[in-house]
């Protein structure tokens, strides 16, 4: 699993704390991330009890405006199948 290390980016209880989470959760990362790597995503993801992970491809900090439409039609599948 991923640590979650850097100040601005992280609290160190934040993984722990992910557990307790008990609704549909999404995390939606670019592929090519430079700032907040996929892995810390994944992390992320595998704090949350049930949650989904996807990788947004051709995309990089910004899925939502770099890929839209693979982004919402993540976002859209999640949707209907919650």
């Amino acid at each position: 699993m991923a640590t979650l290390a850097g100040r601005a980016m992280s609290d160190p209880t934040l993984l722990a704390r992910l557990g307790a989470v008990d609704v549909p959760a999404l995390v939606l990362y670019g592929e090519s991330d430079r700032v907040v790597t996929p892995d810390y995503g994944r992390a992320v993801a595998d704090a949350i009890p049930g949650a989904r992970f996807v990788l947004i491809p051709a995309a990089g900090h910004l899925p939502h405006l770099e890929n839209p439409d693979a982004t919402w039609s993540s976002i859209d599948t999640f949707l209907a199948e919650i």
